[in-house]
C-alpha cells in the first residue's frame, strides 16, 4: 500500500466513525408529531452502527493485508 492509499484509508475510516458518532444526536433532533423519535430508529440505528463498524473493519483489514509497492 502506498502512502497516498494509506492516508485515504485513514481518512475514510475516520469519516465512518465521525458519522457513527453524530448519528444518534442527529436522529434525536428530527421533529415528529409526538416529540419522540420514531420507533423505527430504535431498530435502524444499531443496524447502521453495525454496518459502519463492518466497513471500518474491512478497510483496516484490507490496508493491513496489502503489501507496499516499491
Amino acid at each position: 500500500m502506498t502512502q497516498a492509499q494509506a492516508k485515504k484509508t485513514i481518512v475514510v475510516n475516520l469519516a465512518l466513525w465521525f458519522v457513527a458518532m453524530l448519528l444518534r444526536p442527529l436522529i434525536q433532533m428530527l421533529p415528529t408529531g409526538s416529540g419522540a423519535p420514531p420507533k423505527i430508529f430504535e431498530l435502524l440505528v444499531p443496524i447502521f452502527f453495525i454496518m459502519l463498524a463492518g466497513a471500518s473493519t474491512y478497510l483496516l483489514k484490507s490496508a493491513i493485508g496489502t503489501t507496499k509497492d516499491d
